[in-house]
């Protein structure tokens, strides 16, 4: 499939940082990450450079926050709601799973905007969208 799915949204990744510790980040941002992360302390892993955590918040045409985006060395990578603890796309290796075809106008969005550029985020996350093999059987 090379044409966008009906109803992709349009999103953009906005205010990335690379955060070193907890400080940095807004509550439901440490709250997310912590999550991930347990049983390590969120400190320890941000203050680790080996692990070069990035967020982002993914946002829609009116600003509004949608997503919140974390990527991090050897390939892991979350997206979440704004608020919760219930990850929308956790991933691995790199490659962001998906659990039902519903998701396939999100993840041809994300993947949209992450190659749009120039918003920093470093971290090579693939939302498959494109290839039917990663829909099938859903």
């Amino acid at each position: 499939m090379t044409e966008l799915p009906p109803g992709t949204p349009s999103l953009w990744i906005v205010r990335r940082k690379r955060p070193a510790s907890g400080a940095e980040l807004v509550p439901a941002e440490r709250e997310q990450l912590a999550s991930v992360w347990r049983p390590a302390e969120l400190d320890d892993v941000l203050g680790d450079e080996e692990y070069e955590v990035e967020t982002a918040e993914v946002v829609d045409a009116a600003g509004t926050l949608r997503y919140r985006l974390y990527g991090w060395n050897y390939g892991g990578g979350y997206l979440f709601p704004p608020e919760g603890l219930d990850p929308v796309a956790p991933g691995a290796q790199h490659s962001i799973e998906h659990r039902d075809a519903g998701q396939r106008p999100l993840f041809a969005a994300m993947d949209r905007a992450l190659k749009a550029g120039g918003h920093g985020f470093q971290q090579p996350l693939d939302f498959c969208w494109a290839d039917d093999a990663c829909w099938a059987g859903l």
